[in-house]
């Protein structure tokens, strides 16, 4: 693995991290009492996907093309965990965060 392909992975781990804390944010928003809340969650998990999208292609789409079926591994090991962890990251912290109209299940 050359410096140029961890600079990209680590890249895109950051944005699929992000993208999965913004991710559970706007789900758990979604089932609050609180439309506005909920709008402002959605529009970053969005905005936030279309960068971490961008970033999963520009690592994937050259290890697909060139048949370099290790990179796509690598790829989708360091997604799968950055993902993974953002979303639990983001639900512990809104655990203790959401309070009143703010909080899952609230009317």
């Amino acid at each position: 693995m050359d410096l140029t392909m961890l600079r990209d992975l680590s890249i895109m781990a950051g944005a699929a991290f992000v993208q999965n804390m913004a991710f559970t944010w706007s789900s758990r928003s979604r089932n609050s009492g609180d439309p506005a809340y909920h709008r402002f969650a959605a529009w970053a998990s969005n905005g936030i996907y279309m960068i971490c999208y961008c970033t999963v292609l520009n690592q994937l789409l050259p290890a697909l093309v060139n048949k370099e079926w290790w990179k796509v591994i690598v790829t989708m090991i360091v997604y799968t965990l950055a993902t993974a962890e953002g979303s639990v990251l983001m639900m512990k912290l809104l655990l203790k965060k959401e309070k009143g109209k703010h909080r899952v299940g609230a009317r």
